[in-house]
This record gives C-alpha cells, sequence and structure tokens, in this order.
C-alpha cells in the first residue's frame, strides 16, 4: 500500500512518498495437554525463549515458541498465547507540519534555511525507518533548452560542509559563508529517532543522489509505540558566480514499518 504526498516549491519541488510493507508467515502448530482428576490444561505452545539484544548498531527484540497465536476466554479470565499481542488497529502514518516551503530569492554567501516537521504515528514496538534520496542535485535547465535532445544542466552542488567531508552518511560542521551547497540536518523534537551523527550543532549531511547510484539513507529510526516527531532543516548556500534561475530538484521519504 502507497500513500503519495506531492509538494510544490517555488524554488523547490519535493515529493514525499510513505511505503508499507506487511509481511505474514504462517507455521505449524505446536500443542499439549496436561490433566489429571482435579484438572485440564490447554497448552497452544511453550515460550522457548524470549527477550531484547541490543549492541553498538542494532537491536534485537526476540521471541520463540507459542506458534499458534490464540485467545482463550472463560467466565473469570483471558488468556492470550503466541506471538506477542499487539495492537496494530490504526494504520502507520507520517505526517508533515507543512505542504509549502518557499526559499525565495536567493543571493551569494547568504545561506537561507527552511524547515519542516515530520510526525510518526502508531509505530509498531518493533520499529521503523524513514529513508531518504534526490533524484538530483538541485538543478536548473535553461528555457532555451527546453526541448533539446542534449540538454545542459546547471547545478546548485550537494553540499560537503565545512571540512569537504560530509556525505551521505557522516554529518559534518556547516557554519562558513564560504561554503556552498545543499545540504540537510534533522533535530528530535519528541523522542531521539534522528540520526545520532546530527547529534553536534550545526552538523549536516548532503541526500543521496539517485543518478550517481547512491543508496538510500535512514533519516531517522526507532522502536516503540508512541509517536515521534523530528524537525529536517533544509540549507542552501550559493556562490556569486551561481546561474541565476528557478532551480528544483526531487526529495524522496520512504517510512517503512518493521514487523
Amino acid at each position: 500500500m502507497y500513500y503519495v504526498f506531492s509538494i510544490m516549491y517555488r524554488n523547490l519541488k519535493i515529493f514525499f512518498i510513505i511505503a508499507f510493507i506487511i509481511h505474514t508467515t504462517a507455521a505449524p502448530v505446536g500443542a499439549q495437554t496436561m490433566s489429571n482428576d482435579s484438572y485440564i490444561i490447554k497448552m497452544q505452545g511453550f515460550n522457548t525463549l524470549s527477550g531484547v539484544t541490543a549492541g553498538k548498531d542494532y537491536g534485537l527484540r526476540s521471541t520463540v515458541g507459542d506458534l499458534n497465536p490464540i485467545t482463550s476466554e472463560g467466565v473469570n479470565f483471558k488468556v492470550r498465547t503466541g506471538f506477542e499481542n499487539l495492537a496494530a488497529t490504526i494504520p502507520f502514518s507520517i505526517l508533515l507540519s507543512s505542504g509549502l516551503i518557499d526559499f525565495g530569492a536567493l543571493s551569494p554567501t547568504n545561506p537561507i534555511i527552511r524547515t519542516v516537521d515530520l510526525t510518526t504515528h502508531s509505530l509498531t514496538v518493533y520499529g521503523y525507518s524513514v529513508l531518504v534520496f534526490e533524484n538530483d542535485p538541485l538543478t536548473i535547465i535553461p528555457p532555451t533548452e527546453l526541448n533539446s535532445a542534449s540538454v545542459s544542466k546547471t547545478f546548485i552542488p550537494d553540499t560537503t560542509c565545512d571540512n569537504g567531508q560530509c556525505g551521505t552518511e557522516n554529518a559534518s560542521e556547516w557554519i562558513n559563508a564560504l561554503t556552498y551547497g545543499f545540504g540537510y540536518r534533522c533535530d528530535n523534537v519528541t523522542g531521539t529517532d534522528c540520526d545520532s551523527s546530527f547529534a553536534k550543532t550545526n552538523s549536516y549531511k548532503h541526500f543521496p543522489d539517485l543518478a550517481s547510484n547512491d543508496d538510500p539513507t535512514s533519516i531517522m529510526a526507532g522502536i516503540g509505540s508512541n509517536d515521534k516527531a523530528v524537525r529536517i532543516s533544509y540549507k542552501v548556500n550559493i556562490s556569486g558566480t551561481q546561474t541565476q534561475g528557478n532551480y528544483s530538484n526531487i526529495i524522496t521519504y520512504i517510512a517503512v514499518p518493521n514487523f
């Protein structure tokens, strides 16, 4: 199931694509009945292992056993067995705080920052991630070449930050007005789900470029059932030699819940 949000910008056009992936499997059922003259206990299976294992770069929640999810009810009791019984009646979704961002007229060595809040709702406790990529750097095509078979494009380059080393995975400080390009950062509003490389103030990355065969990167990820919100900041800075015009590209966000 896919939901598509299309947002038009005067100097930037961004499409937000939310992808939902659900995978279910069936497993053989194991059960056992225990009884004597005074009682009967029917078991759908046994929990042989459960818990949470975590490391520096991962978190693993596991449950082994109880292969047949079922609810048993009596006059005074209700027992749910099988896989963890988790509420899933409300669809997982994400929401943007604004449908319009206007960078206005760009001027050399005058960085412009615009923000939008991204909120995730009804998370599964198994976690989720939001991936992001761009189709191209910010681009302008001269009007005289719109119908040309051979089009020459002019780009605002993706930023490499003040030290020339930030990329699609690693963030670096970007405060110098003589450092040019287009980049972004993520700040936590509710929760702590922004990528940890943005922890340092004024640290930025640039978007993975689909045209250059870059892999999408995770901008936020987490686990738990509470809603989470982040603030995404887009930053543009141009040099005095940058060609004037209306630049655009497509930024794609894919939100995927884990099951």
